[in-house]
């Protein structure tokens, strides 16, 4: 092979070359730095909907705003997770394009951006809707790491690699507002859970310093498992979760067990209970204990004043009083609860349904 050759072939390769290079970078660096959904962040606070559909081009969940908060309206009304739309939302609305990726439908499926009315799409598309704006339908692919995520806009043939990764829950129920109710064991006095067969269980303790519920009706010859054993049951409304909610009216298979707890500060919540199948559904309905809360309102409320001293007589040095967290006021607090929870029932997670629904034979020894 001659000299001029060999160069000429170089020359060719070294061309070849830049010009994939170029080509390359020319592919990837349009759109940069770009916004995903150009307009969204200006637009938040007047988007009126937000839908989600996944594979099979199933509704996840739509979400519509009311005049003080959103709801999903596919669980019935039920009020969203101000917290989890919002946070999907910002980031959606932050998400900047790192750069390009394919824009052959037949390549989509390998980044999660092909159309969720296939049976096996893993995207999830999101229209959102706002007063006087349009803005654009985006789907959803999968992740790139824990940062990052694979979008394309459904009227764009072009995919992309954003900045975020903007998490949008795939079942409605991951859609509501998850906590039920949030009583603290240090306010429980007592608990009376009347199961279905008729055996009553109660447990209660005399001031909130106590570190164990005594238990009632402890069979002689019978001990506690443990000391605290009990404490679960007075726990039980501790932060507690919804699984998934519905309509209270709509039928729920067997028998009730209710669980009565009261409060030192005069609040009762009372939930009555039952199983359909495997899963626990639970109703919940707030009150109070005029007397508790009256006396509970007495101990809380500040000493006298001292008497004002004799003509002629120094008035003693005044001691300021310690700032004192204002009482809870029960019956302000079983209206919110009543608020949220009336009309609805919950579907709880078992460990949480059987602390509030234990039997004598569960906080016991086996018998010898």
């Amino acid at each position: 092979m001659s000299r001029n050759v060999v160069i000429g072939l170089a020359v060719a390769l070294v061309a070849l070359v830049l010009l994939v290079t170029f080509g390359q970078r020319g592919t990837t660096s349009s759109g940069t730095g770009d916004l995903l959904v150009p307009g969204l962040e200006a637009a938040l606070g007047d988007l009126e909907s937000v839908t989600v559909v996944k594979a099979n081009g199933e509704t996840v969940a739509t979400l519509e705003r009311r005049p003080d908060h959103w709801v999903v309206s596919n669980k019935n009304g039920y009020t969203a997770s101000a917290t989890k739309l919002r946070q999907a939302l910002t980031a959606l609305a932050e998400a900047h394009i790192l750069e390009q990726k394919t824009s052959t439908p037949a390549l989509y499926s390998k980044l999660g951006v092909e159309d969720v009315a296939a049976a096996d799409a893993t995207g999830v598309r999101v229209t959102l809707t706002a007063a006087g704006k349009e803005l654009p339908t985006v789907i959803l692919g999968n992740t790139e790491g824990s940062k990052y995520r694979y979008a394309r806009r459904v009227d764009d043939a072009q995919s992309y690699l954003i900045d975020k990764n903007p998490d949008f829950p795939r079942t409605a129920a991951q859609w509501v507002d998850a906590q039920i109710i949030d009583v603290r064991s240090d306010r429980v006095r007592s608990v009376t859970i009347t199961h279905a067969g008729g055996e009553v269980v109660s447990i209660a303790k005399d001031s909130p310093e106590l570190a164990n519920y005594d238990v009632a009706n402890v069979p002689n010859g019978r001990e506690l498992l443990y000391p605290g054993v009990a404490n679960v049951v007075g726990n039980a409304l501790r932060e507690l979760n919804l699984e998934d909610v519905e309509p209270a009216d709509a039928s729920a298979a067997g028998e009730a067990t209710i669980a009565e707890f009261r409060t030192f500060d005069g609040l009762v919540v009372r939930a009555t209970g039952s199983k359909r199948g495997d899963d626990n559904w639970v109703t919940f309905e707030a009150s109070i204990d005029a007397e508790q809360a009256a006396r509970a309102a007495a101990a809380a409320a500040p000493p006298p004043a001292a008497p004002a001293p004799a003509d002629g007589a120094a008035a003693p040095a005044a001691t300021p009083a310690p700032a004192a967290t204002p009482p809870p006021d029960p019956a302000a607090e079983a209206a919110r609860i009543n608020a949220k929870v009336g009309g609805w029932r919950y579907k709880i997670a078992a460990y949480q349904y059987d602390q509030m629904t234990r039997s004598l034979s569960d906080l016991l020894k086996p018998p010898a």
